[in-house]
């Protein structure tokens, strides 16, 4: 055989063990290092064995490359492999420490063999289509994009207030950023809220608007108000809000105007401007009676 096909020949037996599997992450905790993680994973097609390197792909396009020490099946036995259409669970040992940054190793995340020449364009769709399917918070900041998402638990209605905190009716609202590497957090808290469609000027309001826009924490900032002390014009108008349950109410709503950098020493003179705000159908849990800040009744 000549000497250039033989070559041809080992890259597409190289190319076609390189696909060999794909698969997706379940939950995934750390080990007893912090390059170790365990959990589970589906496999999608082929198969998976022991002391099989793999990577594992973030929907920013980050990857993380690991080998397989261990696998145990549904009943926890341990096994060699685990083939497609079935759930294994995986001990990993990560070639750097898989937990740090934003985009850090999380379930759903793809997976394919060490080596594998992914296709970025189409991880960069399902990034997109993951954003865009978790982004209920539209808005221009500064005149640019800024799009967020409710934080877990992020949208609360004390009738009653809290003891020891807010002791009076307060709505709270908490729109997390969508897009790496910002971790800015716009939190609104509406005192007195009404039932109904309602607006709301910074008198009724209290508005907190930090966190580092690069990632970076020694760039980290912090904008707004508290105790509805507002010097600059912000509103916050609920244009729709549906009673579900005692416990439940979706409300939609517009938040524009703009907050000034919080300062504990001098003047402050920088200004963020919201505007085109718009949120919708975000699900509120709705808590009748006080508590206390741990929870209690």
């Amino acid at each position: 055989m000549p000497f250039i096909n033989l070559i041809v020949l080992l890259f597409l037996v190289n190319g076609a063990l390189a696909q060999s599997f794909t698969a997706k992450t379940g939950y995934l905790y750390l080990g007893e290092k912090e390059t170790e993680l365990n959990g589970g994973m589906e496999v999608i097609t082929g198969i998976i064995k022991k002391n099989d390197k793999i990577d594992i792909y973030a929907p920013t396009g980050r990857k993380f490359t690991a080998t397989i020490t261990k696998i145990s099946g549904n009943s926890n036995e341990e096994v060699n492999q685990v083939k497609t259409g079935e759930y294994g669970y995986f001990d990993l040992k990560f070639t750097e420490n898989p937990s740090t940054g934003k985009d850090y190793v999380n379930k759903d995340y793809k997976v394919y063999p060490a080596g594998f020449k992914t296709n970025t364009a189409e991880l960069k769709a399902d990034a997109e289509a993951i954003i865009s399917a978790s982004t209920n918070f539209k808005s221009t900041l500064d005149g640019k994009t800024w799009n967020a998402k409710v934080t877990y638990k992020g949208a609360s209605f004390w009738r009653k207030g809290i003891k020891n905190y807010i002791e009076k009716p307060y709505l709270q609202l908490q729109f997390a950023s969508v897009r790496a590497p910002d971790e800015r957090l716009l939190t609104v808290q509406v005192f007195y809220p009404k039932e109904t469609p309602a607006k709301y000027a910074s008198k009724d309001l209290e508005v907190n608007f930090s966190g580092s826009p690069d990632g970076n924490k020694a760039n980290t900032e912090m904008y707004g108000f508290v105790n509805g002390k507002g010097n600059t014009d912000f509103s916050l108008e609920i244009t729709k809000w549906q009673k579900i349950s005692s416990t439940k109410a979706i409300i939609s709503g517009k938040v524009s105007g703009e907050l000034k950098e919080v300062k504990l020493l001098g003047t402050p003179k920088l200004i963020h401007r919201f505007s085109d705000g718009v949120f919708e159908d975000v699900e509120v849990e709705v808590f009748n009676e006080v508590f206390d800040l741990m929870g209690k009744k």
